[in-house]
């Protein structure tokens, strides 16, 4: 049998574990289930892995970087601020609907991380992982366009992952898509305007 590089190896335990978290929830994921997924051995496993938790985190970078994946591709190139901003958020949103248990799976991961000190750390870098993509996407569109932005970058990104945050619970529990798009709509074209015009100052 043909040696699989670690590379490739711990690609896949990645996937597997997303898989059978996003199918059979977040308590059923454990390593020999996900070796099981992966069709190899524990041991195999935890050479890849020291634990399940390493294999979360990692798990983590996988979906939040899928997000902005979504987000950037959608953006055309050579496009001005308003318009980016709105291709991004739908390319996000495109994502949403096409893979609600793995959005599922970021609430999940969340709740469960904060539940103990040793992986709390854990829903710290999903946070930070999803808004630092969403500054550099709002960096991206704003290089292109030649602008600075009236209002802070890191403002700007808190408000778009609360935002995207909510209406994607809420979808993931009504699945209503045109209020979802909607909502998210009306809260891009907030932002273009917070973003673009000059931020009040106190007299």
């Amino acid at each position: 049998m043909a040696r699989v590089p670690a590379a490739e190896r711990r690609t896949a335990l990645i996937e597997a574990a997303i898989r059978v978290a996003t199918r059979e929830g977040l308590a059923a994921t454990t390593t020999r289930r996900i070796a099981e997924e992966a069709g190899i051995s524990v041991g195999i496993l935890h050479y890849c892995f020291r634990s399940k938790e390493e294999l979360l985190h990692e798990a983590i970078r996988v979906i939040a970087e899928a997000q902005v994946v979504a987000a950037r591709r959608a953006i055309a190139p050579g496009g001005d601020v308003p318009a980016s901003m709105r291709n991004a958020f739908r390319g996000f949103w495109g994502l949403v609907e096409q893979t609600p248990d793995a959005q599922l799976l970021t609430y999940e991961l969340t709740s469960w991380a904060l539940r103990n000190a040793e992986t709390e750390p854990l829903a710290r870098e999903q946070r930070d992982r999803q808004l630092a993509g969403i500054r550099q996407i709002l960096d991206e569109i704003a290089t292109a366009a030649g602008i600075s932005y009236a209002a802070p970058v890191d403002l700007l990104a808190r408000m778009a992952l609360a935002v995207t945050d909510g209406v994607t619970l809420g979808w993931l529990v009504d699945r209503d898509t045109a209020a979802a798009t909607a909502t998210i709509d009306a809260f891009t074209t907030h932002l273009i305007a917070l973003a673009l015009d000059p931020v009040p100052t106190a007299s």
